[in-house]
């Protein structure tokens, strides 16, 4: 019985730190990125985008899951009566696209277990696939709500090259300082 609260405990922590962590990159974008917003929601250069990767690859359903509650609380000055669902359903669509788009790529065996032990194609094409598929969702869902001025055929390119741009530069950045931080072990001897 312990053992299950402590593991409760640890994943309730997990997805807190995530939501904490997602909000503070969401920020950090907004604030060093600013003049590069193509439109409300949607920027050229997404560095969360990147580190919803980041969280739902090393931490799964717990990073998901903390993705869901960070874009609730950015979302939560949309709340109301009357506009609830579509920040709920954008949070869900941020926090679990990437979740199961790595469940897919697990799969079909097209993701590698670990960042390290990944090429810099295979982290290329998986990141263009994460983004695709966020742009995506994300667009979908915002033409099924009707957001106003959204326009899925123009919007769905520089969410996708934003999401892709940002990606790229959280993913090799997390890899090059795990590549410092621990040098590769499989090297070839003689």
């Amino acid at each position: 019985m312990t053992r299950s609260i402590h593991h409760l405990i640890e994943q309730t922590a997990l997805v807190l730190t995530s939501a904490f962590l997602f909000v503070l990159f969401f920020e950090l974008n907004g604030w060093v990125f600013s003049n590069f917003a193509y439109s409300e929601g949607i920027s050229w250069v997404f560095l969360p985008a990147g580190f919803r990767v980041i969280l739902v690859l090393v931490l799964g359903l717990p990073g998901a899951l903390g993705l869901v509650l960070g874009c609730w609380f950015i979302d939560s000055a949309l709340f109301s009566v009357d506009t609830w669902l579509l920040p709920f359903l954008n949070g869900l669509v941020s926090g679990l696209t990437p979740w199961l788009v790595m469940k897919y790529l697990q799969h079909k065996e097209l993701l590698a277990p670990q960042i390290m032990s990944m090429t810099a194609q295979r982290l290329l094409q998986m990141t263009l696939i994460f983004s695709a598929a966020s742009a995506i969702s994300h667009q979908l869902l915002w033409w099924l709500f009707e957001r106003q001025d959204a326009n899925i055929l123009v919007d769905v390119w520089p969410m996708f090259i934003g999401n892709a741009l940002g990606a790229l530069l959280m993913l090799y950045g997390f890899k090059f300082a795990l590549d410092r931080i621990r040098p590769n072990r499989s090297t070839p001897t003689d």
